[in-house]
């Protein structure tokens, strides 16, 4: 016959298989986020709404496109799109080309704009910027995201190339009625490939090549041009921008060495006479999408 403390050990080892069981069934019956759509958003400086190039870089604008790369073993991929539309004052990132969570574990999402970025992770640099439109297109900005499925993602995403924006003053006593025309900033380099971090959730920019180019660039607003360069160094007296003014062929350097970071806004002040060509490093705002660099004058 069973003593009472038997009884007792028997029925607590019945209880805990009951209870291993019931766990079992319960990881089984888990539910899971694969095959269903990813919804997902995409922020630039901390805001989830671009990225007006010339304004305050954090704003998308009306049908902006997105490319997201999801990297879901070591060589499946699989792309889609997202566009920003916005209707009465509300606005929201629609599907072009849907993604789902290919599996239950981790997955990283690598996103990039512009989303027409032809041999993603190289880019090349658009070299004519001469309209909003070009210098926009040029504007490259990207992220990623690393982790488990989830209902909702937002993407954190930054620009990766350095803006360069003149303002110009021209000698009205020695060049009366007469504007700049052509300009053009000079770029280190054309190309930079980036790279996936070990430990995942960032990318990595690459050391830059290929040649160094002259960017055609942006006139805006009123005595102003822009362009976007890919990040390096100059030194004292290189040619950092060249102009015309009627027929006549102008250039500009460098007053110290300098070196472009990526995701900074550097602002210059041009100024040109009849025996001045002058490039003087000013200070600018605070920028949340681009991080402004308010140095004192070049020296």
């Amino acid at each position: 016959m069973k003593t009472i403390k038997q009884r007792i050990s028997y029925a607590v080892m019945g209880l805990m298989a009951m209870g291993f069981t019931a766990c079992t069934q319960n990881e089984d019956m888990a539910p899971t986020l694969k095959g269903q759509e990813i919804n997902a958003t995409f922020s630039v400086g901390g805001m989830q709404t671009r990225v007006n190039t010339l304004g305050n870089g954090k704003n998308w604008e009306n049908e902006d496109l997105i490319s997201v790369l999801q990297i879901f073993g070591d060589e499946d991929t699989r792309t889609g799109e997202y566009k920003y539309l916005e209707e009465n004052g509300l606005y929201h990132w629609e599907p072009i080309r849907r993604l789902r969570w290919e599996k239950v574990g981790r997955c990283e999402l690598i996103a990039w704009y512009p989303s027409d970025m032809a041999n993603f992770p190289v880019y090349n640099l658009h070299t004519d910027q001469s309209d909003e439109t070009q210098l926009k297109a040029a504007d490259l900005i990207n992220g990623c995201w690393y982790d488990v499925p989830k209902d909702y993602v937002d993407i954190p995403m930054k620009h990766r190339m350095s803006l360069v924006t003149i303002v110009y003053h021209v000698g009205t006593a020695d060049y009366p009625d007469k504007d700049i025309s052509e300009p053009q900033v000079y770029s280190k380099n054309n190309s930079v490939r980036f790279f996936r971090a070990p430990d995942h959730g960032q990318l990595v920019m690459g050391t830059p090549s290929g040649n160094p180019d002259w960017v055609k660039a942006c006139k805006h607003d009123d005595g102003m041009f822009s362009a976007i360069v890919i990040p390096g160094s100059y030194k004292t007296g290189e040619i950092f921008v060249k102009f015309k003014i009627g027929d006549q062929n102008f250039h500009a350097k460098m007053k110290s060495n300098t070196e472009f970071q990526e995701g900074h806004r550097y602002t210059y002040k041009l100024d040109v006479g009849k025996d001045k060509v002058e490039l003087t490093r000013i200070s600018v705002d605070d920028l949340k999408g681009w991080d402004s660099n308010n140095e004192e004058e070049l020296k």
